[in-house]
Order: C-alpha cells, then structure tokens, then sequence
C-alpha cells in the first residue's frame, strides 16, 4: 500500500542524490583508512553507509517493483563478480610474482564471499593477502540471499515480506546483544564482522520498504537527515559500547537515508554534487582496490597516505572502466537485462557489493 509520501515505483525517477549518499560513504572510508580520526573509525561509518543504502535499494527491488528472482541474480552476478574475481586474481598473480606469503584459505574465502566467517591463517585481524575488506561483501552477499528468499516465500504468501524481514531485524538485534555480552574485546574483529549483525542496517532499511515506506511526520523535514547522518557518526565514537554501536548508531542511518527518501530538500541538492555522484559511480571498484594500498602504507612508516590513495584511485578507476562497467554492459546485453549505468532509483546497485 503506497501513500502520497511513498510514490509506487514505477513513477520513481533515478535520484541523483543516491548516487552521492554512495560517494560520501566512500569518502567516509577512503579517510578512515588513509587519514584516520582518532576517536572514529570512519571506515566502518562508511560501510554501514553503504549497507543501509543496499538495503533501501534492495528492497525496493524485491518487494515494491518485485523484479523476478532470476534477474535479480543475474544483475547482481553482472554488478559484482567480474571486478570482484579480476582483483583476486591480479592479487594473486602479484603475490606469486614477488614470492610474497601466499594464503590459499584466504583467497578461496574471498572468492566464496566466506571472509567473515573463516579467519586469516595467522589469526583473527592479521591477514596475509588484502582481502580483509571482503568481509562487508559477504555481508551484502549473504543478505541478498536470504532478502531473495523472504521475496520468494512472501510471494508464495506463506508471510508478508514486512513479517519476514522484520524477524531478520530483530535477530541481528539479538545477535549484537548477545555477541557484546559474551566477549566485548573480540567483537570488532570476529563476532562484529559476521552477517548476524553487521546486516543490521541493510535488514532495517529493507523493512522500512517493506511496510510502504511510512515515516512520522516529525521525521519528514529536510534538515533530519543530516542531522540523523552527524548523530549516527558521533554515536561510531571508540569508548561507545560496539552494540549501541550498531543498534542506535547505524539506525540514525537508517532513518536519514528514509528521510532524505521521502523530503529531498537541500540536503539532497548537496549529494547530487557532479564530483560526489561520480565518486559513487566509481565506488565499487575504488573500494575493491583501496585495500591493497591502504595495507602497504600501514605496513611502510614511508610510504605518503596521499601516494597511496592516488595508486588506489588509478587502479580504481582502471578496474571501473576496463573491467566492472564494459563486462557488466556485456553480461547484462547477453542476459536480457537493460544495461544501463545510470539506472532507475531501484534498479541501482549500491554498496560496498554494489557501486562502491
């Protein structure tokens, strides 16, 4: 059931301040990893950016415009895989070249989206190849699964999608409950990275979809977003328990991007910034290809944090236009499925998984 304030999809236009919500959250992590803030680890800010993001468009596909499942696997496949495997592969390649420590168990654990379960071979957060950031891709990936199977079973009307994905919710609440009471000082590198929790806000959003897009009144004014977006920053803050974290945190982000969604405003009119919306568009592949970079500086006092963002935005940017657009256009010609790089609003990839 849709109201004037949750417009059915088919009149949704691309909105261009989506593509620029995904250039600030890769903003937000190109600094926490290359110029980080004592006090704020804005690397996870901006994967949680993404999630809520994801969920928001994801749920728009499964449950409003209710794309068929088949199609739905074919986009993402599109979307992600091929950037995804040429980065592993030209990794691998470069650590066999150099004869650098070489790890079969995390390079399969990357390949199978499985990085944020199976631990590196030196331990919980010392990996030996960079694929650390896979975990947030597993994330997204394990979620389209499951968001893919309450679609199927709330088409089949065994439940209502909002039944569904709102018993996801409340288990990743759960979960983050649970994992801060049991061993709070391993949360940030073991519990806290698996989908349980970290799907919390791709879950949340996709709710919010779910039951047609209904927001407060009090909610609906154009400065609650980016109020709700500073709120959920400050909330990342070290000495913030991991759960309030999580739970109140990323759910300012939740309720911001459902805001902006509903009342645009100027603060939509700031993230459809040219040079922010391209940052989204390249998102995906910078992210990929970020993390190598980010290692080495970490691991050399010499190595310039301006030098080595540089090196990752180039490998970025080759990856986006030699690799993730031609091969997504390519796959998606082949499949049936409308290439188009620009897409309507739902029909967007986001993410760390989608445009990031």
């Amino acid at each position: 059931m849709t109201t004037s304030n949750s417009p059915k999809l088919k009149n949704d236009k691309h909105l261009s301040h989506f593509d620029g919500w995904r250039g600030l959250a890769l903003c937000m992590l190109l600094l926490g990893h290359f110029f980080p803030v004592p006090g704020i680890d804005f690397g996870i800010v901006g994967v949680n950016l993404f999630f809520v993001l994801s969920g928001f468009l994801m749920g728009g596909l499964l449950f409003e415009k209710q794309e068929p499942i088949p199609k739905f696997y074919r986009r993402r496949i599109a979307r992600i895989l091929p950037a995804h495997v040429v980065f592993l592969v030209v990794i691998s390649i470069f650590y066999f070249a150099t004869e650098r420590s070489f790890s079969l168990s995390e390079l399969i654990s990357a390949l199978l989206f499985l990085k944020n379960y199976v631990p590196p071979d030196l331990g919980v957060g010392h990996s030996l190849m960079p694929f650390g950031h896979i975990w947030s891709l597993s994330v997204e990936e394990h979620s389209y699964v499951v968001l893919s199977l309450v679609a199927i079973f709330s088409r089949k009307r065994l439940f209502s999608s909002a039944s569904g994905v709102g018993v996801l919710v409340i288990v990743t609440v759960c979960f983050a409950l649970y994992y801060q009471w049991l061993s709070p000082p391993k949360l940030a590198f073991n519990q806290w990275l698996r989908t349980e929790t970290a799907a919390y806000g791709l879950f949340a959003t996709a709710l919010w979809v779910s039951v047609g897009r209904r927001l407060p009144k009090m909610l609906k004014y154009v400065s609650v977003a980016p109020i709700l977006l500073l709120i959920g920053i400050a909330l990342h803050w070290w000495s913030v328990p991991l759960a309030f974290q999580r739970i109140v945190g990323v759910g300012c982000f939740v309720i911001a991007i459902c805001a902006l969604a509903v009342n645009r405003g100027w603060f939509a009119v700031l993230l459809s910034w040219s040079p922010l919306r391209q940052l989204g568009l390249w998102s995906f592949s910078v992210y990929l290809w970020q993390q190598p970079f980010y290692v080495w500086m970490h691991s050399d006092p010499r190595v310039s944090p301006v030098f080595a963002l540089a090196l990752a935005l180039i490998c970025g940017l080759a990856s986006y236009y030699l690799i993730e657009r031609p091969v997504r256009a390519y796959l998606n010609s082949h499949w049936g499925v409308k290439a188009v790089i620009t897409e309507p609003q739902f029909a967007a990839d986001t993410s760390p998984a989608l445009r990031r």
